[in-house]
């Protein structure tokens, strides 16, 4: 047997010692490589949704404005009311007219009264009316000129070549990221109720003077229908003298 001190020894180590390095790399090689955590992806900031504009501000004088234009189209809007109801009238004194003299030729003298009185009611009827709407027409006039004098711009003063100085613009703000949208003022002159309310004013005109007109043409009529009722009550009249 040989022993420890044999030259093959160191041989034997060096042999031993390669294996070991050997096996070693191999387990280095095979060992699974550990993958890295994958990251989230970054949130996207999205922008806050602006928030809508706030409504224009009226300027001062359009609620006057406004109720002079609803005013004037009520009126407008009733002049044919007052159209149909002067020519039923008008029919009216002309229709109880021709009936009284058809009751006189009989010599019903109920009948000839009764006419009379009817034909007397509708003509107090127009009177009536006219009165009243000349009333309510002055009354919308002056509110519509009252209303227009409140849409034109203010004139200038006596003695100075621009009226009144104009002061100076507002100073200009940023306004606040995020905050709603505030509407600059506006003037009256540039309010569209004032537009409405010159078209509304010509058409007021035009019907005052188409209904005033209307009255004044079944005033004729009465006037020439009168001389019937009294005809018609003075051939009553005779009717009786003779029968005394």
């Amino acid at each position: 047997m040989r022993t420890m001190t044999d030259g093959r020894w160191p041989g034997v180590l060096l042999g031993a010692a390669a294996a070991l390095l050997l096996a070693s790399c191999s387990r280095e090689k095979s060992a699974p490589v550990a993958a890295a955590p994958e990251t989230a992806p970054a949130p996207v900031a999205v922008a806050a949704p602006g928030l809508p504009p706030a409504p224009p501000t009226r300027p001062e004088g359009a609620d006057a404005v406004d109720a002079a234009l609803a005013a004037a189209k009520a009126f407008n809007a009733k002049a044919l009311t007052d159209l149909a109801g002067i020519e039923r009238a008008e029919k009216r004194v002309r229709d109880q007219a021709t009936r009284a003299l058809e009751a006189a030729r009989r010599g019903d003298a109920a009948r000839v009264t009764a006419a009379r009185a009817d034909a007397e009611a509708a003509h107090k009827g127009l009177a009536d009316g006219l009165t009243a709407f000349r009333t309510a027409a002055t009354e919308q006039q002056t509110a519509v000129a009252a209303a227009l004098a409140l849409c034109a711009p203010a004139a200038a003063a006596p003695g100075t070549p621009g009226g009144a100085p104009v002061p100076p613009p507002p100073p200009v703000t940023t306004p606040t990221p995020g905050a709603p949208a505030t509407a600059a003022p506006m003037g009256l002159a540039a309010y569209e109720g004032c537009a409405a309310l010159v078209a509304e004013q010509v058409l007021l005109a035009q019907n005052i003077e188409a209904v005033a007109g209307r009255y004044q043409a079944a005033e004729t009529a009465y006037r020439q229908d009168r001389p019937k009722l009294e005809e018609a009550a003075a051939t009553v009249a005779l009717g009786r003298l003779g029968s005394l």
